[in-house]
């Protein structure tokens, strides 16, 4: 049986987590920023970091300039040099020392381009192993629409299945994204949160529950989320006894 409930406060989300890191796409950023802000508001200090690249928005360091004099900050971008507008990612043991600081670090630990969907390279994503929980996000704005332009890497997609890409994102095709190759890649032994972001801009509104009921079914996985971070609408979804 599946348990919903309903939140205005994301920062639940993340009770009693020291370090939680995003992969996937369909608005990462914007549920980052948003439970950052939950966050301030219960008192707690955040950074936010990244291990692969996030855009440069104020307030934000360089790791070198903050461990030098930034310290103290209750809120704080942080990355380990600037390359255009973007801040590019630290290493793990940089990460980890953000944690002495702040007591909430919100790690961006993929790159999807701003698309909805994704097929990780080789090299993604690039999570921190000491995360206490890993959020998989996806947006819903991708069902129906042309395959090409809702998953980012979609030609490796093509590559490394051996399939034919299907047209448009059907409700199959969006759960099979949800595999070990796919979404999931290297969030295996972490403590895992699917959410399903963009409930707002997705015309089928009725297939979210349950799109989000058969992945966590489909993947073991006890804990969703279905999300307009961008309005702060989340309603979470949990696995019970009866």
């Amino acid at each position: 049986m599946w348990h919903i409930q309903r939140t205005s406060d994301p920062s639940d989300l993340i009770r009693g987590v020291k370090f939680a890191s995003f992969v996937g796409g369909g608005g990462k950023t914007t549920l980052i920023e948003h439970l950052a802000g939950s966050c301030l508001a219960r008192g707690k200090s955040v950074a936010i970091a990244t291990t692969t690249k996030i855009f440069t928005v104020e307030p934000f360091a360089v790791f070198d300039d903050w461990a030098k004099g930034s310290r103290g900050a209750s809120f704080m971008h942080i990355g380990k040099t600037v390359e255009g507008p973007k801040l590019t990612g630290l290493t793990f043991e940089e990460v980890k020392t953000l944690g002495n600081d702040f007591d909430v670090v919100l790690i961006e630990a993929d790159g999807a381009k701003g698309r909805p969907l994704k097929y990780p390279a080789s090299y993604e994503p690039v999570i921190p192993p000491f995360s206490d929980r890993v959020f998989i996000v996806a947006g819903l704005d991708a069902l129906f629409k042309p395959f090409g332009d809702a998953v980012f890497r979609h030609e490796l997609f093509s590559r490394e299945t051996g399939t034919e890409p299907p047209r448009l994102v059907y409700p199959d095709i969006f759960i099979r994204l949800f595999q070990d190759d796919a979404l999931l890649k290297s969030t295996a032994g972490f403590t895992r949160t699917i959410v399903l972001n963009k409930y707002d801009t997705s015309r089928p509104r009725h297939l979210a529950a349950a799109l989000l009921e058969k992945i966590l079914d489909r993947t073991g996985i006890g804990d969703g989320v279905i999300a307009a971070a961008k309005h702060g609408i989340y309603y979470r979804i949990r696995r019970g006894n009866g």
